[in-house]
């Protein structure tokens, strides 16, 4: 087997390219490989550090095939390239043995870095602002005795679910519609829920000059507080329950009006008991009432104070929050669909450090296409948000096999790809 690997794919761990995300990604994989001290493996075996981590990627794109048949896909284009090898690549377990041996960290980093690659690309959408949506969703995975005691499972008063989830809340960009951050945890216990996984993102969230845009669901007086301590301008929604205090005489011409929250925030420890010392905080924010025909009334406010952005652009503005939502949909939908007869679970993996792994591969995988997207309009003075995501799915999905054939042309098999994803 391991003669017959090197007679058809001579030094794969060199000329190996997962097209078209090679161009994009391959320094930052073969980097963290070298920093984990991964990047080592014996003469002759098939599934090198590189076409693992390829694999796993490839695995969170091609969500209704096996591993050997994902696999296959990978490397089809370099067997119809030799006719050599018709049998199977690997035998059965291999590709678990694989994954388990690369871990998860290793994706964790390779998301990281990729990430900073197009971070400073984001652009302004918003009067000079870069907009950023938070969201969460829960994600279906095998029903296995390891993935229940890891993540377990979703109850109500009708019983429990059939499946483990685990918890994500993830940070998206706007512009391309990337996800820049994420955060997960089990479906349940104590500090899993979305608000602490939130809190995990904004204290890492580098980037300034940002609009930020909540749902009621992560309203706090701590996030408030957050981000008025630290200069962040955003937009939150609201519910009935939470109590303003308007300022008189402060109604700006456009309806909305300045309103002050009331909350107590930690300022340190009383040093005869260890209790907590609390200070009363009032912050002035804007508040922007709003209905659409057939909805029920919205109340956002928002630490924009400039009355030259009005209440209906900030409105209308706020409703691209739900560009996150569809990315979620995109990705458990779409990305990750199934074949009639299999699990319906987004994520395949039976092993709780596999699930993590899978997670990290999908959003790697979504923001690769996602930016396939954004390259593929750059020339076409297109929309990157106008392109259809699943339309671009399909197109990589066929070209994989036939740009990996290529030899000399693998830049021509990339322009083509682009200028057939923008049309």
């Amino acid at each position: 087997m391991a003669k017959a690997v090197e007679q058809i794919f001579p030094k794969i761990e060199d000329n190996f390219e997962f097209a078209p995300f090679d161009k994009i990604i391959t320094p930052i994989i073969k980097d963290c490989l070298k920093e984990k001290r991964k990047d080592k493996f014996r003469k002759g075996t098939l599934l090198t550090p590189v076409l693992v981590v390829w694999l796993c990627l490839a695995l969170a794109l091609r969500r209704n095939l096996n591993y050997n048949k994902t696999l296959d896909w990978l490397l089809a284009g370099l067997r119809w390239k030799s006719l050599k090898f018709s049998g199977k690549f690997v035998k059965n377990g291999t590709i678990s043995h694989a994954r388990i041996n690369m871990g998860f960290q290793i994706f964790r980093d390779i998301f990281d870095r990729f990430v900073m690659t197009f971070t400073n690309s984001i652009c302004s959408d918003f009067h000079g602002m870069k907009t950023f949506m938070f969201d969460g969703t829960s994600i279906t995975m095998p029903d296995t005795k390891d993935n229940q005691e890891a993540f377990g499972k979703h109850t109500s008063g009708r019983g429990r679910r059939a499946f483990p989830q685990i918890r994500v809340v993830a940070l998206m960009a706007l512009c391309g519609r990337r996800i820049v951050d994420i955060a997960c945890a089990p479906c349940r216990g104590k500090k899993t829920g979305e608000k602490t996984l939130m809190f995990k993102i904004l204290k890492r969230f580098p980037i300034v000059n940002s609009l930020l845009l909540f749902d009621a669901g992560f309203y706090s007086f701590n996030l408030v507080d957050y981000m008025h301590e630290n200069g962040f301008k955003y937009v939150l929604k609201i519910a009935k329950s939470v109590k303003l205090k308007k300022i008189s005489g402060s109604v700006i011409g456009d309806g909305s009006y300045l309103a002050k929250i009331v909350g107590k925030t930690i300022v340190g420890k009383n040093p005869k008991n260890g209790q907590n010392k609390w200070k009363k905080v009032e912050i002035i924010v804007r508040v922007i009432h709003f209905q659409i025909p057939g909805f029920q009334p919205v109340r956002l406010i928002t630490n924009i104070l400039d009355s030259e952005i009005t209440a209906k652009e900030i409105a209308i503005h706020y409703h691209k929050r739900w560009d996150i939502e569809m990315a979620f949909d995109e990705i458990k939908t779409h990305q990750c669909a199934t074949l009639k007869g299999h699990s319906p679970t987004v994520l395949r993996s039976k092993r709780s450090d596999l699930v993590k792994q899978e997670l990290y591969c999908v959003f790697i995988m979504y923001n690769l296409i996602r930016t396939l997207i954004c390259k593929a309009t750059q020339n076409e003075d297109a929309d990157p948000l106008s392109i259809s995501f699943l339309e671009t799915l399909d197109l990589i999905v066929q070209a994989v096999p036939l740009m990996n054939m290529m030899t000399g042309n693998s830049e021509e098999g990339h322009i083509f790809l682009l200028k057939m994803i923008a049309n």
